[in-house]
């Protein structure tokens, strides 16, 4: 009668750490699958600010304005913007001197490009 208990606190014992693993490998799906979320929420962030900090910085340049001109380019916390700007000609405009003008929003270290916007501006 005692080798019966003592077989089955052996198999209790089993049944213990194969649920103690499954438990700590759930753990860390959840763990890496919240690392995820939490990194794609920051680079939405980044990125959401990289793309307003362009259309400000393509509203200053493509308006032709009296008050002091932007710089072409620019630094706005870890965001770092350059303005390109080029001649514009097509059917339709040869009247109107345009250019098109192209901002572009990098991360401070310029290996990533968060945000880049385009449109025509008159003058300068």
């Amino acid at each position: 009668m005692r080798d019966v208990r003592s077989a089955e606190a052996g198999f209790l014992m089993i049944e213990a750490l194969i649920a103690f693993a499954i438990v700590a490998m759930m753990g860390a799906l959840v763990f890496s699958t919240v690392a995820q979320v939490s990194h794609a929420a920051n680079t939405l962030v980044e990125r959401r600010s990289a793309l307003l900090l362009a259309r400000s910085v393509l509203a200053a340049a493509t308006v032709n304005s009296q008050a002091r001109a932007i710089t072409p380019n620019g630094i706005d916390g870890d965001l770092v913007w350059s303005i390109s700007a080029e001649g514009y000609q097509s059917a339709e405009t040869e009247a109107t001197a345009l250019r098109k003008v192209t901002v572009t929003v990098t991360d401070r270290s310029g290996r990533r490009q968060l945000a880049r916007l385009a449109a025509l501006g008159t003058g300068h």
